[in-house]
């Protein structure tokens, strides 16, 4: 059975916690940077024209349709005429740049229309429109007026004449992975069976080889001139290791026979979620195994312990097996803000196809630590890479912009969205995924509602009242922090892959109590991270500068004492944060000479306080820079 998630529009949110998120990104996250892109130009860069004196960058367009999208969420809830009328003119500017056959792009429109659909691996072109067409769900879903989904047709349309298996069309593949989910977004709202048609030929096609055991990049570059065999040529990128590494793609192999995660991480995790939702359309065995090959590759074996994706700075994706380093220094933890979201939305597709606390667990840890620290608490500046670790005297900041600028507008359309991720239903069952206090409508049940009341990340009570006149089945994703140490008011539920499912109910309060309280984690011995991280329940946690003064982070270590939380406080803004606390000690011969010595590290005597907040936190109140996630350790 297929689960329906619960809607922007069914799901309205009360967390004091995540309310304040969302009004924050609401009221300023978007209008900053609509405010950023005019500014710098790239707001209009669809009403120029060939020849126009600033030439667009090839993805200028998606940061145009990603901003749209996530406003047209947060519109679903509030009303705000200003944005509004924003993502009107939007609408306008992409019906008055598209071309009569349908083509919309401003790169290509600027620079010469002549060279379109000659370099699919790098221009983005297919990636653009796959922003646009979620853009277009969005769009629609909110006013119903058809003034989008019109071009978007017409584009698609004219993307079906130029790609496929038919003779005389290329038989290609984005390089950059988008469209495919955008396609079956569309086919779910529309069941246009064109979109549904194109996102199986892009996502069976990819990686598919000639007799010559070549790909469509290498018949690509050759038709341009370029030779994918020449290492150093004009065609080889910095992000390849050696010539023809289409890992970075996904397209070394098709999806049916790969086995482990490679690449670029964005990129490799809008490739599997648009494969794990091609595999709930169409029931596609050989796919379907193929991705949970790759899930348990990327979780076990390749997944910051923040949610976090990428240890390879040069291609801003995954490294061997274990390889996590921590540091940006080290040019390893990318840990890309695009790729935690991409990886919660993979999550919440799994989660459609099967209930498994796993990909929740997943979710969640991505979603608290990964994802929510990227935006600042101002509301208005961003982390692109999200290392573990900061170094003393070298403060990482979060900026107002990027000249890459993908990770912003996804920050707010995961938040404008968030409501989709904590429910989903299928007939008369409702699972519950996160617990974050709310109220859902659940679709064709006569008007049943659950109200849920919680007090996690902090403490572990839940609340769900039901109310109505349709009797409905829960199902409670119990986390995997909390084992078997939780209570349930109703007595007969049963546990299947980490849901607590529950009798049916109605005009009925169901509680739940979990334990949550601060551990210690360790590392898989392969990564040679001899260290501890600090956690309370989805929380990960992180030592800086500024609450442990007196000393560089960095020359701590922890002792094996207990692990103790502070009362609720307001730190960088954000009520009832949870502190923790335990004891450590600092290394006493820490001014060497030289590089190398005969002395072994030494450290006191005495133990001191460390004091930790969690990561989400980290770089808000100032401070020197120095900041750890993992800890060292004395036994």
């Amino acid at each position: 059975m297929a689960f329906s998630p619960g809607s922007v529009r069914h799901v309205n949110i009360t967390s004091p916690f995540w309310s304040s998120m969302l009004s924050r990104s609401r009221l300023i996250t978007i209008p900053a940077i609509i405010k950023t892109q005019k500014s710098l130009g790239h707001w209009y860069c669809l009403t120029w024209k060939e020849g126009h004196e600033i030439k667009p960058h090839a993805f200028w367009d998606s940061d145009i349709y990603k901003v749209t999208e996530a406003a047209c969420y947060f519109l679903m809830k509030h009303d705000d005429a200003d944005l509004y009328d924003e993502v009107e003119k939007v609408v306008d500017m992409v019906r008055a740049a598209q071309h009569e056959d349908g083509y919309l792009n401003s790169y290509y429109t600027v620079r010469g229309i002549q060279n379109r659909w000659t370099n699919v691996r790098d221009m983005h072109e297919l990636y653009c429109l796959g922003h646009l067409v979620e853009a277009c769900v969005a769009y629609e879903t909110l006013t119903g007026s058809g003034r989008l989904l019109e071009p978007v047709m017409k584009a698609l349309r004219h993307v079906d004449s130029v790609f496929g298996p038919e003779e005389g069309k290329l038989h290609g593949y984005p390089g950059h992975q988008e469209i495919e989910l955008g396609l079956l977004r569309l086919y779910d709202m529309t069941s246009d069976p064109l979109a549904l048609k194109l996102a199986k030929y892009f996502i069976l096609e990819r990686g598919k080889k000639d007799a010559n055991g070549e790909v469509f990049y290498d018949h690509e570059a050759k038709a341009r001139g370029g030779d994918p065999y020449d290492h150093m040529g004009s065609e080889m990128l910095a992000h390849y290791t050696k010539p023809r590494d289409y890992e970075y793609h996904q397209a070394h192999a098709p999806l049916a026979e790969q086995d482990e995660i490679h690449g670029h991480s964005v990129r490799a995790m809008y490739f599997v979620t648009a494969g794990t939702e091609y595999v709930r359309l169409t029931g596609d065995t050989e796919v379907k195994d193929a991705l949970q090959r790759l899930w348990r590759n990327t979780i076990h074996k390749k997944m910051y312990i923040t949610g976090g994706l990428g240890a390879m700075r040069q291609w801003e994706g995954f490294g061997a097996e274990y390889f996590l380093s921590d540091t940006e220094e080290s040019h390893g933890c990318y840990a890309e803000t695009c790729a935690t979201f991409a990886l919660i939305i993979w999550c919440s597709k799994l989660l459609r196809q099967e209930l498994r606390s796993e990909y929740a667990d997943v979710m969640e840890l991505a979603l608290y630590n990964g994802f929510l620290g990227a935006i600042g608490m101002d509301g208005k500046s961003f982390y692109y890479q999200n290392p573990l670790a900061t170094c003393t005297g070298r403060p990482k900041e979060r900026s107002t912009w990027f000249e890459v600028a993908c990770c912003p507008p996804n920050v707010a359309k995961l938040l404008g969205s968030l409501g989709s991720f904590i429910y989903s239903h299928h007939e008369n069952l409702v699972a519950v995924h996160l617990f974050i206090d709310s109220d859902f409508t659940v679709p064709e049940s006569n008007g049943t509602t659950i109200q849920q009341k919680s007090s996690q990340p902090w403490e572990g009570s839940v609340e769900l009242n039901v109310q109505g006149p349709q009797a409905i089945r829960l199902a409670v994703r119990i986390p995997n922090w909390v084992g078997t140490e939780y209570t349930c008011s109703v007595p007969d539920g049963e546990v299947k892959d980490g849901y607590l499912y529950l009798p049916s109910v109605t005009n009925t309060k169901v509680t739940l109590t979990f334990s949550v309280k601060p551990r210690k984690v360790y590392a898989h011995p392969k990564t040679g991270k001899d260290e501890v991280c600090i956690m309370l329940g989805p929380l990960v946690y992180c030592a800086e500068d500024v609450d442990n003064p007196g000393v560089d982070i960095h020359d701590l270590a922890l002792v094996d004492d207990p692990v103790v939380a502070d009362v609720p406080k307001t730190i960088a803004s954000v009520e009832d944060i949870v502190t923790v606390e335990t004891q450590g000690k600092y290394l006493v011969n820490q001014n060497w000479n030289s590089l190398y010595g005969s002395e072994p590290w030494k450290y006191s005597e005495t133990t001191r306080k460390v004091v930790f907040v969690p990561f989400f936190l980290r770089m808000n109140r100032g401070g020197n820079g120095g900041m750890r996630v993992w800890m060292k350790r004395i036994t």
